[in-house]
């Protein structure tokens, strides 16, 4: 009798154990984009210069695409965000530009971000820049991750990796296109000489 009530204590635990698996399986689901991200951070952070930089303040700037440096997509934009939690949760001080210093109360929702640089600070505290390019082949998408000092233009660190096509979602072309117009992302065509002087970055 004891030795069935052993088995037994152990099957339940087994159990649970499998029945879990499932749920653990389905959240991932969805969140392969960010598990490349947190390998790029990786590389990056293997890469990284030696030097105290973990006190200068860095932003994250969209990933654009390599053939024209100065538009970028949805991927691009998602990069950018995912990169911020991964130097945030490895001791970085990151900063978001996009930041009004207000919040706007409209029917629509509340909100505190803009890609409108009349909105933004005219001058941000920066010392360095995490951002890089994307280049599309047959297979998906190449990615070029670094780390940039403002100041000199010197390359900190440097990550290479790839986002296949099953995890883009949408296609390579989702969404409208986002190009940078003197200084301000902005997404579909615009009026030319709409916008004025870029938001400068200081170091």
């Amino acid at each position: 009798m004891k030795k069935m009530a052993l088995v037994l204590a152990l099957l339940v635990p087994l159990g649970a154990c499998s029945s879990r698996t499932p749920k653990m399986a389905s959240q991932s689901q969805g969140m392969e984009l960010s598990s490349t991200v947190s390998q790029l951070a990786d590389h990056l952070f293997e890469t990284k210069l030696a030097g105290d930089t973990g006190m200068k303040p860095i932003a994250v700037a969209s990933f654009v695409n390599l053939g024209s440096l100065d538009s970028s997509n949805w991927l691009g934009q998602q990069l950018a965000e995912d990169f911020i939690h991964e130097l945030h949760r490895r001791g970085e001080l990151v900063l978001d530009y996009k930041i009004t210093g207000s919040i706007k109360v409209t029917p629509e929702g509340d909100f505190v971000f803009s890609r409108d640089w009349m909105e933004l600070a005219k001058r941000v505290p920066l010392s360095r820049v995490l951002t890089g390019t994307m280049a599309p082949n047959s297979s998906g998408i190449v990615i070029n991750a670094r780390i940039i000092n403002l100041k000199t233009h010197m390359v900190e660190a440097t990550a290479q990796g790839f986002v296949p096509r099953s995890q883009l979602n949408g296609g390579l072309d989702s969404g409208r296109a986002v190009t940078v117009t003197k200084g301000m992302l902005v997404r579909g065509d615009y009026p030319a000489g709409r916008y004025g002087n870029s938001v400068q970055l200081t170091h």
